[in-house]
C-alpha cells in the first residue's frame, strides 16, 4: 500500500461530497497499479437523491484476483451507505451485449480513465430487453410464491418479509425507470440524466407514475408492504408493453 501518486480530479463544477472524495483516495492508495478507474454514478451523482440513497462506485480494475477483493473490501468496510460495481477492464468485453449507459450518462470520472463498453441501437434493445425480463420475474416471483401466511407469524417475522418484498419491487420500478431513459434513445431524443429531464418528454400516465413511485417512495413505502400486489401488477404490465413496442418495430 502507498500514500503517494495521483489523487482525486473532478470537474471544477462539481461539489464532491467529503466522504466520496475519501473512498476515492483510499481506492487509488490500497489499489495503487492494479486501479484502471474510479467513476461515480447514480442519484448522489446526478443531485436527486432521497433521505435512504446510497453512493454509487465504478471501479474498474487491470487484474483481478482474491487479495484485489479483500482489499476493495477493507475501503468499505464499516461504511454501509455504498454499493459498488467491480470489474476488471477484460470483465467488462465479456459482458452480454447491452446499453451499459452508466457508462455514458450522469457520471463523474474521479480517477483515472478507461474505454467504456460501447453502445448502439441493437445493445440498447438487448438492455431494454434485459431491464423487462427482470422486472417480470421479481414480479412473477413475489406474486407467485413469497406471500406466506402471516398469521401465524411472529410480528416482526411478518414485517421483514413484507419489507423485503417491497424493497425488491422498489428495485424493478427502478429498473423500469431505467429502461424507458434508454428508450427515449430509440426514439430519437436525448437520454434523459435526471428524472426532471423524463418527466419532461413523457405523456404517458402509467410511466409517470412510475416515476412518482420512485421518487416518492419514503412516503408510499408503508402502503406497499401492507400490500406489494398492486405495485407488482402495474410494473408486470408495463414489462409487458414494453416488450410488445419492441416486437413490433415502434421503438426500432
Amino acid at each position: 500500500m502507498t500514500n503517494a501518486g495521483p489523487r482525486v480530479s473532478v470537474p471544477g463544477a462539481i461539489d464532491l461530497p467529503a466522504e466520496v472524495r475519501e473512498v476515492a483516495e483510499a481506492l487509488i492508495a490500497e489499489l495503487g497499479d492494479d486501479l484502471r478507474a474510479v467513476l461515480w454514478h447514480g442519484s448522489e451523482a446526478r443531485g436527486e437523491a432521497m433521505a435512504d440513497s446510497d453512493h454509487d462506485a465504478i471501479i474498474i480494475m487491470k487484474r483481478m484476483d482474491s487479495g484485489i477483493l479483500l482489499r476493495v473490501k477493507q475501503v468499505f468496510r464499516g461504511r454501509e451507505n455504498w454499493s459498488s460495481f467491480v470489474q476488471t477492464e477484460e470483465e467488462l468485453r465479456q459482458y452480454p451485449p447491452s446499453g451499459r449507459f452508466q457508462f455514458h450518462f450522469g457520471l463523474v470520472p474521479l480517477y483515472g480513465d478507461f474505454e467504456p463498453p460501447p453502445w448502439t441501437r441493437e445493445n440498447a434493445v438487448e438492455e431494454i430487453r434485459m431491464f423487462a425480463l427482470n422486472i417480470r420475474f421479481e414480479c412473477r416471483y413475489r406474486l407467485l410464491h413469497k406471500e406466506p401466511d402471516y398469521g401465524e407469524m411472529e410480528p416482526h417475522y411478518r414485517n421483514f418479509l413484507r419489507a423485503r418484498s417491497a424493497r425488491m419491487l422498489r428495485y424493478a420500478t427502478k429498473w423500469a425507470v431505467m429502461a424507458i431513459k434508454a428508450r427515449e434513445l430509440l426514439r430519437d431524443r436525448p437520454y434523459p440524466i435526471t428524472r426532471e429531464q423524463l418527466r419532461m418528454q413523457l405523456t404517458d400516465p402509467a410511466e409517470l407514475e412510475i416515476v412518482d413511485i420512485v421518487e416518492r417512495w419514503p412516503e408510499m413505502k408503508t402502503a406497499y408492504e401492507e400490500d406489494f400486489i398492486p405495485l407488482a401488477l402495474k410494473l408486470d404490465s408495463f414489462a409487458r408493453k414494453l416488450v410488445t413496442e419492441l416486437d413490433a418495430g415502434e421503438l426500432q
